[in-house]
């Protein structure tokens, strides 16, 4: 079976599938725009995650320079 053979039959399965299947209505998705306030709460909490992740990295920086120059000098 050729692509050209392989690309008729998928015609012909999404013909008898019927175009209510084999479409997709996006209409209605598009029309429902989220809320501000949700994406400013969302915006929020991954800003705090950050500055959380910059303390603990920072925090951890300290310590192994700390045992670094305990163990060096």
């Amino acid at each position: 079976m050729n692509s050209s053979e392989r690309a008729e039959t998928n015609e012909e399965q999404a013909a008898r599938q019927g175009d209510s299947v084999s479409r997709i209505d996006t209409t209605d998705k598009l029309s429902e725009v989220p809320e501000a306030g949700s994406s400013l709460f969302a915006l929020c909490g991954i800003s705090v995650a950050g500055v959380v992740m910059l303390g603990w990295i920072c925090a951890l920086a300290w310590i192994a320079w700390r045992i670094a120059d305990w163990l060096l000098f």
